[in-house]
């Protein structure tokens, strides 16, 4: 007798954890918390009878079972959108966009308010978020992605969107506290860390850059989505790396100051990305433009409003 399917909730968790390798990632992607993504997988695993992950405190590695399993349950979903398509070939498909779990958080979305309803952009638009690199492109679903790095995505036609200073926050509160940081004295405070940092500069990276000796380890949480570490500095609890267009809006709000010292450029940059050959279609080529201009728009708005980080560039 063959076994029921379980049901498409506990598949839907299982194929976002698998593709961003974290529970976390998982939860903002599905717009669920990490407990119910954890909830979901126990209960797939139940189901099957199989561990699908090795769980670590730096994420989750699929077992050599989900790993079978995986292409399984991705090429239901992907089988199932293609003969709906195929059903109903005459209604408009929307294009999917993915973009990096903080930006899109903290700066797409928000530059999104309004945008739907200006003719410039009536683009009919599934939004969805993972963190991408040239490695893994395959393994995720999109018309057009935005992507932290290089400008190496092979197969892919690739813009730059925009570059990120570097440069330490914390909360407003914090420093009234503490009062002015100086640089020397930032190794002090309590620092908060990103990890599998491999994109993004990290700490260490801050203080060569600085021509200072790295500080100690410091415990304390270390989160593996920026725009997490920028919640707990917001919160007051201690100086986190803020990049340019992650921290900008709690700059503006004044939830967020930044430090004195030189800023440093990231040595990734944000890109806008499609399949080659598929950026002269129509929604795709408008969407992609849309992008720019704001992203242009942007940079000459931290230029005017914010110099001191205004490291940004479009080039």
């Amino acid at each position: 007798m063959s076994q029921r399917p379980p049901p498409t909730p506990m598949l839907q968790a299982f194929v976002s954890a698998a593709k961003t390798g974290s529970f976390a990632r998982a939860a903002i992607e599905l717009n669920l918390t990490a407990s119910a993504i954890s909830h979901q997988i126990a209960g797939l695993e139940e189901w099957w009878g199989v561990p699908l992950f090795e769980r670590h405190s730096r994420g989750v590695k699929l077992t050599a079972a989900g790993q079978v399993l995986l292409p399984v349950a991705d090429g239901f979903f992907k089988e199932l959108d293609a003969v709906l398509h195929s059903l109903n070939p005459s209604k408009s498909q929307p294009l999917y966009l993915s973009c990096t779990s903080s930006l899109c958080s903290t700066w797409l979305i928000p530059r999104m308010h309004g945008s739907h309803t200006q003719a410039s952009f009536n683009i009919d638009l599934i939004l969805t978020s993972a963190d991408m690199n040239s490695a893994n492109l395959g393994a995720h679903q999109f018309d057009v992605a935005i992507v932290m790095g290089y400008g190496d995505y092979p197969d892919h036609h690739a813009e730059l969107l925009m570059r990120d200073a570097v440069f330490p926050v914390c909360a407003a509160e914090f420093q009234r506290v503490n009062g002015d940081i100086s640089l020397t004295d930032v190794a002090r405070y309590p620092l908060i860390h990103r990890v599998d940092d491999q994109v993004c500069p990290g700490w260490e990276s801050w203080f060569s850059f600085q021509g200072l000796a790295a500080p100690p380890y410091h415990h304390g949480p270390r989160f593996p989505d920026s725009s997490l570490a920028i919640s707990l500095a917001v919160k007051g609890g201690g100086i986190a790396l803020g990049r340019t267009a992650l921290v900008y809006d709690q700059l503006e709000a004044g939830t967020l100051v930044a430090l004195e010292a030189p800023v440093m450029m990231s040595p990734a940059a944000y890109y806008v990305i499609c399949r080659n050959g598929r950026q002269s279609e129509p929604d795709i080529a408008r969407l992609i433009d849309w992008l720019k201009t704001n992203a242009g728009e942007f940079l000459r708005e931290v230029a005017v409003r914010h110099p001191h980080i205004a490291g940004v560039s479009l080039t």
